[in-house]
């Protein structure tokens, strides 16, 4: 018997689902745009994304896969680039999909294919890429110095400041700021991706006081946060430390890099060319300090003549930045490959994976590529060849790059016991 002083919970109707074929004709829909490949013939290249692969985000994305699949209403960006002659397919919107999805499958969860959204050929260009990136990351938006990076990228391929404005809804004061942070020391923008400052608070400085002058302020505002037990330091650190009146002295790594300057002058092989006074003074300062001092290099070493195989690369001696562990390896992120071809004629070559990129040169010799007349000349190039890759925020924003960073400083402050007066006559012609 119904008792009339209650009412029947009302429920949602069932979901009849229906066909799907049948509703997209009658909306004279179509399928053309949307494809799916399987995931082992996607291809990336880190230079393609305007954000950092985030490991963290990835494996938070393979995870949620492996418990509930993968959306298929979420599809890749993509785009077709020849390479070798050969169409392949890159991702450049949804990387960290796409990573997770290459993740959960490497655990042995099975994605036969990914669904994804090709761009037209025509409207596939550096600077497209770069737009779609940056407004693509709205909901996650880019901290001012991606956005900086990014617009400098922009700027070097022709974009005006009006176009860029338009497209990315920004003003001309937006542009101005993050140019300023583009083009502070690169230890300002270490700064801010450690997050102890705000790109605003960075902008700010380098706007009142100049680059080196702001560099110098936010450092000791840091020291203030840290004294008070805060990891960020904030505008009322910094003027703090500002009216803290501090005493001109050497720091200890200031003197240690000192100290090892006046050893290399003291090991160097032209010390003895040097006038009889500055011998004297180099003498005198490290005589008290040389249990402090490295053991004197040993004498000139004589290196074989590396031969080369029937492709042309030469059998080589391996330098290897210092190891460092990735998920469940150790390697070491960045080589220099270094051989003599002849006696007085020695060449480089590199090989690198830092972050999710990787790449190699060849140890080999072609026609119009420098030789360098020491070993220690053929590091110190192979480190500037370096040097300039990281220049790329894609390398030289990943978590390898300031240990390889240190490693190559160490190399290229290294004294050449090769050198001799004779190179150095030669070379000042």
């Amino acid at each position: 018997m119904n008792d009339k002083r209650t009412s029947p919970l009302v429920l949602d109707a069932m979901i009849v689902t229906g066909n799907t074929k049948a509703a997209v004709k009658a909306a004279r829909g179509g399928s053309s745009d949307l494809w799916t490949v399987p995931p082992e013939h996607i291809h990336y290249d880190p230079r393609d994304n305007v954000r950092p692969l985030n490991k963290d985000r990835v494996r938070q994305i393979a995870d949620l896969i492996k418990a509930n699949g993968y959306d298929r209403k979420k599809p890749l960006g993509c785009f077709v680039r020849k390479v070798g002659g050969e169409d392949r397919i890159f991702v450049y919107e949804g990387q960290h999909r796409y990573h997770g999805a290459l993740l959960a499958i490497s655990e042995g969860y099975e994605i036969d294919r990914l669904p994804l959204v090709i761009d037209e050929a025509k409207s596939v260009t550096r600077a497209n890429l770069i737009y779609a990136g940056i407004i693509n990351n709205d909901s996650e938006k880019l901290t001012p110095l991606q956005l900086a990076e990014q617009i400098v990228e922009l700027q070097t391929l022709g974009e005006d400041n009006k176009t860029i404005c338009s497209r990315l809804n920004i003003t001309d004061q937006t542009i101005r700021d993050c140019l300023l942070l583009a083009n502070a020391p690169r230890e300002v923008h270490k700064l801010v991706r450690d997050q102890a400052v705000t790109s605003t608070l960075a902008i700010e400085q380098i706007r009142a006081h100049g680059p080196e002058k702001a560099l110098e302020r936010l450092r000791r505002g840091i020291d203030t946060a840290k004294s008070l037990g805060k990891a960020k330091a904030t505008k009322k650190h910094i003027e703090a430390a500002a009216a803290t009146p501090t005493a001109k002295k050497i720091s200890e790594t200031q003197a240690k890099s000192l100290l090892q300057a006046l050893q290399s002058v003291l090991h160097d092989p032209m010390f003895g060319k040097l006038s009889p006074g500055t011998i004297d003074g180099v003498h005198t300062a490290l005589g008290p300090l040389s249990d402090l001092l490295d053991a004197k290099p040993t004498a000139r070493k004589k290196y074989p003549v590396n031969e080369p195989n029937e492709h042309g690369v030469y059998t080589f001696e391996r330098l290897a930045s210092p190891k460092l562990k990735t998920g469940r390896t150790v390697n070491a992120p960045a080589e220099i490959h270094i051989a003599q071809t002849a006696p007085g004629k020695w060449i480089f070559g590199t090989s690198y994976y830092m972050g999710t990129g990787g790449g190699s040169t060849p140890c080999s010799l072609r026609d119009g590529d420098p030789t360098y007349p020491t070993r220690g000349q053929a590091i110190r190039a192979a480190v500037q060849y370096f040097t300039r890759l990281l220049e790329d925020p894609r390398l030289g924003n990943t978590k390898e790059a300031p240990s390889v960073r240190k490693w190559l400083d160490g190399l290229y402050a290294a004294p050449d016991p090769d050198w001799t007066e004779e190179l150095a006559n030669a070379e000042a012609k």
